[in-house]
C-alpha cells in the first residue's frame, strides 16, 4: 500500500500527503459557464431544466453542485442520484451562495498546463457520455447514476494539471515518451495511484457512493481478470467455467459501466488504433453484445457529441483524436508542456517541485574487462551441501525463516554472489520491502527500499508465480520501462538478477543479486545457479508448509 512521507523539498508523496495537499485547492469554473450560472440563477423565469442542463455540461460545475447536494442529503441517510436530482436538492439560495464561493478561470492560449487541465475536463465528460450509453443500451435502470459517477471519476486529473503540473509532466513523459504502465509511471511519480487519490479525495468531499465503489481499488480487475474478459470477448473456448461466473460477477455491477467509459475515455485521449483501445473495444462489443465495427461508429458518434458539449476555444477536444492520422515519429504531439513553458513554472515557486532521486553510493572499481567470467561455485563442497539441505525430503526445516537463511548462505557463501538484497513480501499491504542485505555499503537507498505491489510491474509479476529475470545490457532498455523508479534509482551499473521465492501460491520473497564490485556482469552459470537455489527454496517451503 502506499505510504506518506514527509520530504526536504516540501513536495507531497503518498496518499495522505498528497490528498491534504489537494483536498482544499480551488477548481475553477470557466469564465463563461460561471457568467451564465450567475445569469439564470438572477432571472424569474428560469427553469430546473436549464439549470440542470447548464450544470451538467460543465464537469467542474456539477462536481460542485454535488458536492453541495450529497452534504444535504448524507443527513437523511440518503445519496445523489443524478445531476438533475442534485441541482434540485440544493435549492436557488444555496445555488446562489455557490456561486459566490466559486473562482473561475479563461483558458491563456499560450499555456499548454491550462489546455491540459481543460482537455481532462473534457476526457471526464466524454466517459460519462460512454458511461450513460453502456448502460442505456443495457437496459439498466440507473442511467443517471451512472453518468454523474463517471462524470467525477476522473477529477484528479483536473486537480494534478492545475496544482501539481511538474508531476503530470514528468508522468506524461514516463508514459508517452518512455513506455511505462500508467499506474506505474503514477506510483513513481505519486507515491499512488490517481485513482486511489480520487477515492480518498472523493471520500473526503463526501461523493455519492457509486463514485467511491468506481474508483476502489477493491473493485478494480487485476490483470488476469483483464485478461479473462478479454478472452471472452474473443471467444476463446479454453476460458473456464469458474473464470466466466467471475467475470459474470464482474459486468453485472453496478460500477463495472462506470470503470468502462472512463477506461475508453482515458485510452482514447491518447489515440483510438493503440493495441489497449483495441483489447477495449472488444471487451465493450462483449459486453453490449454488438458487432464491434458498429460498436466503434457509435463509440465515435458519443466521443463527439461530448466534444459538441464541452467546447474550449484553443484547446484540443479528445473527438479530434479520431480524425488525426498516426503518427509517423514516436514522438507524440500532444499532452507535452513546452520547455519555455516548463522553466516558468519551475521558477515561479508556485508548485510542488519533483522528488530528488535517491542517488546510489558508487560502487568499488570493477576488475578489467578480461576477467573471466565465473563457471564455477565459490565454495562448491558447501554450495552442494546447503542446496541438497533444501532439496532434502526430510524434515530438516521448522520455520520459514529458517530457508531463507540457508538459501541466501547458498547465494553469497556457496555460489559467491557478494551482494544480494532479501526483499520480504506484505501481502496484507500489498508490499514489498527490503529486510536484509549483504555487500551493500551502509548507505546504498536499495536498504531503504518499499515497493507497492498494487501497480503493473515486474515485482507484481514476480509476486504472482515464481520466476527469475535477468537484467543485462541487452534487455535492459526494453525492461526498464516495467521496473519502478524507485528501484531502478538505486542501483548501480551492471547486471543483475531477480527471483521470486514462494510458499505453495503465497509469495515470500523477491531476491536481489548482482556481482559487483569484482564483475560487472554475471555469468550464464550465476544465473542458472541462482535460479536452481532459489527453485529449491521454494520447494524446501512446500515441504515445510
Amino acid at each position: 500500500m502506499e505510504q506518506s512521507q514527509p520530504t526536504a523539498t516540501g513536495t507531497p508523496y503518498g496518499l495522505d500527503a498528497w490528498a491534504d495537499y489537494l483536498e482544499h485547492k480551488p477548481l475553477p469554473v470557466r469564465v463563461s459557464i460561471l457568467a451564465r450560472f450567475r445569469r439564470l440563477l438572477a432571472s424569474d423565469r428560469t427553469t430546473l431544466q436549464q439549470l440542470t442542463q447548464l450544470v451538467s455540461s460543465d464537469p467542474v460545475l456539477s462536481l460542485h453542485v454535488t458536492r453541495v447536494a450529497q452534504q444535504l442529503h448524507q443527513r437523511k441517510g440518503t445519496t445523489v442520484t443524478g445531476i438533475q436530482h442534485a441541482v434540485g436538492s440544493v435549492g436557488l439560495e444555496q445555488l446562489g451562495q455557490l456561486t459566490r464561493e466559486l473562482t473561475s478561470l479563461k483558458v491563456n492560449p499560450n499555456s499548454m498546463q491550462q489546455k491540459m487541465y481543460f482537455r481532462a475536463i473534457a476526457d471526464s465528460l466524454h466517459a460519462a457520455f460512454q458511461s450513460a450509453e453502456l448502460c442505456r443500451q443495457r437496459g439498466l435502470p440507473f442511467v443517471e447514476e451512472v453518468r454523474l459517477a463517471a462524470l467525477l471519476y476522473g477529477s484528479v486529473h483536473w486537480l494534478l494539471w492545475l496544482h501539481a503540473p511538474l508531476h503530470k509532466q514528468h508522468y506524461q513523459q514516463r508514459v508517452l515518451l518512455q513506455g511505462v504502465d500508467v499506474a506505474l509511471a503514477e506510483q513513481d511519480i505519486f507515491g499512488c495511484t490517481a485513482q486511489a487519490l480520487g477515492a480518498e479525495l472523493g471520500r473526503r468531499w463526501g461523493l455519492p457512493p457509486l463514485t467511491l465503489e468506481a474508483l476502489s481499488h477493491t473493485t478494480s480487475p487485476n490483470r488476469d481478470t483483464l485478461q479473462h474478459l478479454h478472452r471472452r470477448a474473443v471467444k476463446d473456448p479454453a476460458l473456464g467455467k469458474l473464470e466466466l461466473r467471475e467475470i459474470n460477477q464482474l459486468t453485472q455491477q453496478r460500477f463495472f459501466p462506470v470503470k468502462l467509459g472512463n477506461w475508453l475515455a482515458l485510452t482514447t485521449t491518447r489515440g483510438w488504433q493503440s493495441d489497449k483501445a483495441l483489447r477495449l473495444l472488444d471487451i465493450l462489443a462483449d459486453y453490449l453484445s454488438t458487432d464491434r465495427s458498429r460498436l466503434a461508429a457509435q463509440l465515435h458518434q458519443y466521443c463527439a457529441e461530448a466534444a459538441r458539449c464541452y467546447h474550449v476555444a484553443g484547446t484540443l477536444s479528445p473527438a479530434a483524436e479520431m480524425i488525426m492520422l498516426p503518427s509517423v515519429t514516436e514522438q507524440p504531439l500532444t499532452g507535452l508542456i513546452p520547455a519555455t513553458e516548463l522553466k516558468r513554472l519551475t521558477r515561479d515557486g508556485a508548485f510542488p517541485p519533483l522528488m530528488p532521486k535517491p542517488k546510489a553510493a558508487p560502487p568499488s572499481p570493477a576488475t578489467a574487462p578480461t576477467t573471466p567470467p565465473v563457471t564455477q561455485p565459490q565454495n562448491p563442497a558447501l554450495y552442494q551441501q546447503l542446496l541438497a539441505r533444501l532439496n532434502s525430503n526430510e524434515p530438516t526445516f521448522n520455520k520459514p525463516a529458517q530457508v531463507l537463511q540457508v538459501l541466501l548462505q547458498g547465494i553469497h557463501l556457496g555460489l559467491g554472489l557478494p551482494r544480494y538484497a532479501l526483499l520480504l513480501v506484505n501481502t496484507q499491504k500489498q508490499q514489498l520491502q527490503c529486510a536484509h542485505s549483504k555487500g551493500l555499503p551502509d548507505t546504498h537507498p536499495l536498504k531503504a527500499l518499499a515497493l507497492s505491489l498494487d501497480v503493473p510491474s515486474l515485482f507484481k509479476r514476480l509476486s504472482e508465480k515464481p520466476a527469475g529475470i535477468w537484467l543485462h545490457s541487452k534487455n535492459r532498455n526494453a525492461l526498464q520501462a516495467m521496473l519502478p523508479e524507485a528501484f531502478t534509482d538505486c542501483l548501480d551499473d551492471g547486471d543483475y538478477a531477480l527471483m521470486s521465492v514462494f510458499n505453495r501460491d503465497t509469495p515470500v520473497a523477491v531476491i536481489y543479486v548482482d556481482s559487483l564490485p569484482e564483475h560487472a556482469s554475471l555469468s550464464d552459470f550465476q544465473f542458472d545457479q541462482f535460479r536452481l537455489v532459489c527453485a529449491a527454496a521454494t520447494q524446501a517451503l512446500r515441504r515445510l508448509a
